[in-house]
């Protein structure tokens, strides 16, 4: 007996049936701009706009937004993994895909810094600051456009996501003189999670070495990490680790907390020695 979970499964089986009514025909778009992180979902989903959607390559562009801001600032690289400037490199080369990388003048911990506290889950600010705030910004540049923006939330990641539309008009998009479409899909919101691994090893992609150390290809030191993961990330960046810990005494506000008492970074990796501010 054949087992069905063996069986590869085609980008194009992952392609929504019926999309929105409010979109345009696809082939109307004149770009097709997909938002990547590096993540394993970020991957899924190009594969599926190519080959679930069939969205001619010379259309669609790779873009990411970068958390720490201008890599050649000098200034401290306190998020952003230091390899996936290098995976995306190879991620445009294996898909043939341009890519193109944007960010804020003011990186996360400036961002911090300016608000005197760290991103939480209910004050997202590292996302809208530095994700879709810098996209909205660059995409203003271009008028007379019809733009699809691709976004890789899933409904199986949390209730909140699975309760968002697939569908949206972008906060940029624009009528009248400036004349710019930009609407906003989520075409893998349906994905499990062994779907989007399954189909990146189905289509001979490695995925970004930090799932080595993380479940999530978000920022090294996520306020989603668990314990074991940011303990791991501690000591692969111990400079830096030693330097958010410094950040929290000088803000007087820690980066986690658990049932409303803020935790200590030291201490949220180790469960038996709180310390609170």
């Amino acid at each position: 007996m054949i087992n069905a979970m063996k069986l590869k499964r085609g980008a194009e089986a992952f392609a929504l049936q019926d999309l929105p009514s409010e979109m345009l025909q696809l082939e109307e778009y004149d770009e097709v701009h997909v938002n990547v992180s590096g993540g394993a979902d970020s991957v899924a989903r190009v594969l599926v706009a190519l080959h679930g959607y069939r969205i001619p390559k010379e259309k669609i562009k790779l873009v990411h937004m970068r958390v720490d801001g201008d890599p050649n600032s000098g200034k401290r690289q306190l998020f952003d993994w230091p390899q996936t400037d290098g995976y995306l490199e190879y991620m445009s080369k294996k898909l043939d895909l341009p890519l193109i990388v944007i960010w804020d003048e003011l990186g996360l911990e400036e961002r911090i810094r300016e608000r005197g506290m760290f991103p939480s889950s209910t004050c997202r600010f590292c996302t809208s600051y530095l994700k879709r705030d810098v996209y909205a910004k660059w995409v203003r540049q271009f008028d007379n456009i019809k733009i699809l923006l691709l976004t890789g939330e899933r409904s199986e990641e949390s209730k909140s996501r699975a309760e968002k539309p697939v569908f949206k008009i972008h906060s940029a998009n624009a009528t009248g003189k400036k004349s710019r479409i930009v609407h906003w899909l989520k075409p893998i919101k349906d994905m499990l999670k062994t779907e989007v691994r399954q189909l990146c090893a189905d289509n001979d992609i490695d995925l970004h070495p930090c799932y080595e150390w993380v479940t999530r290809c978000s920022c090294k030191f996520c306020i989603f990490n668990t314990s074991a993961e940011m303990s791991r990330t501690s000591q692969l960046f111990p400079d830096d680790w030693a330097y958010l810990k410094q950040m929290e005494q000088e803000l007087g506000h820690t980066m986690k907390s658990k049932d409303g008492i803020p935790h200590t970074l030291s201490a949220f990796i180790k469960e038996d020695q709180y310390t609170f501010f």
